[in-house]
């Protein structure tokens, strides 16, 4: 009975251990909200997760995962084809291009029930790492552009 508890107890401090040294990924986000909170989302986007393809099938792109917060407790957020700007360190601007995916992750037009997360990914004809990126922006509109803050995350 006793090594049973030292064994458990010994697992337990382990995954601890293991769970508290864990690499912390840097991360970009946003609040955008309005007045009446019709609108009022986060959205994140996470540099750590970048991955470039390439393939016969399709020209080559960089992907980026994000997550869209709908944080309207009754509200339906339409998220329409909105577009994320990215400053290379390079002083290149780049902005995502929209994939011709009707389903998955891909998808750049679908609705974010109230109080529920969304995760998609942007894509790009321009390969980087997340080294590369200076700063970064969400445009919802013409005139609606939102600078993304950054966060270390240590």
């Amino acid at each position: 009975m006793f090594k049973t508890q030292l064994l458990i107890s010994g697992l337990v401090l382990l995954s601890f251990v293991a769970y508290t040294q864990q690499v912390k990924q840097p991360y970009y986000y946003q609040s955008v909200n309005n007045q009446d909170k019709t609108i009022d989302f986060v959205f994140g986007l996470y540099p750590a997760t970048i991955n470039y393809y390439e393939s016969k099938d399709f020209p080559p792109y960089t992907a980026i995962r994000t997550a869209v917060f709908n944080k309207s407790k009754k509200d339906t957020l339409k998220w329409n084809n909105f577009k994320v700007d990215i400053l290379l360190k390079s002083g290149q601007l780049i902005s995502n291009y929209i994939p011709f995916s009707k389903e998955n992750a891909y998808i750049c037009t679908y609705k974010v029930i109230a109080d529920s997360t969304h995760y998609q990914y942007f894509c790009f004809h321009t390969k980087f790492s997340n080294g590369d990126i200076d700063r970064a922006w969400l445009q919802i509109s013409e005139d609606e552009i939102f600078s993304l803050n950054y966060e270390k995350n240590e």
